[in-house]
Formats: C-alpha cells, structure tokens, sequence
C-alpha cells in the first residue's frame, strides 16, 4: 500500500495585514524606484507574477538586475537582501525581516513604513522626499 505525506511549504509568507493588490503597488515602486535614481527609475525585480505583470502593464520593467525589489516572502528578502538590493515587501512585519520598506492597508488606506536602518545596511540612502511621504520606524 502507498502512502502519500503532505508536508506544508516551508517558506513562510510575510502577508499577515491586508495587502495591496498590483495595481495599488505599481504606482509607489514607480515612485521609489525613481528616487534611486535615474538608472534605477522604473525598474523592480520581482518574483511575484501578479506584481510583474501589472509593472508591464503599467511602463515598468520587471528587471533582475534592478537595485530596487519587490518580496512577498521572508525568504524572498533573505536572497534579494543578499544580492543588496532595496527590498520593498507587502508587508510591516517585513522589515523586522530586513526590508527596507513596506507597503500595505491599515484602515483601508496605503501606508509606506520605512526602515532607514534596513536601507542603510543595504547601502541605500532614501531621498528626503520619499522619508516625508512614509512613517519612518
């Protein structure tokens, strides 16, 4: 007799308060991406398929080699943290994992919390722009 285990993926997923949906997240990766700089503007690495292909949709490039990336795991930020990139992640509970920004809902609104901490490890240093539109922790 065969028997079949089933054993629970073990990456964990970071997404414990409501995320934003692709299209709601396009418009700040365009943002930050920008406040890199020019050679950065409009480009985000992403493993995320639902995420890359509204960044197509909507002028961005789902590029490898971007500084800037988007993770929607820990283990995601673990390996882009390790190619020292600016990690971005979908949600709060994310920088206590090293992203240096993340984006979600709280009251059905967007929030942008930063980690200036977790960017300068990366080597990153936001613009002052980006710093004023974000809570900063």
């Amino acid at each position: 007799m065969l028997h079949l285990i089933l054993i629970p993926a073990l990456v964990t997923s970071i997404a414990a308060t409501p995320a934003l949906t692709p299209s709601e997240l396009s418009p700040f990766l365009r943002v930050i991406s920008a406040s890199l700089g020019p050679e950065a503007a409009g480009r985000v690495a992403c493993r995320d398929i639902d995420v890359a292909m509204q960044l197509k949709k909507d002028g961005l490039s789902p590029d490898a080699k971007a500084p800037l990336a988007f993770a929607v795991s820990a283990a995601q930020i673990k390996a882009y943290l390790e190619e020292s990139k600016l990690v971005v992640c979908g949600d709060e509970h994310g920088l206590k994992e090293g992203a240096a920004i993340a984006l979600f809902k709280q009251a059905g609104k967007p929030v942008m919390a930063v980690s200036v901490k977790n960017a300068n490890a990366a080597g990153i240093k936001l613009s002052d722009a980006l710093l004023k539109i974000a809570r900063v922790e």
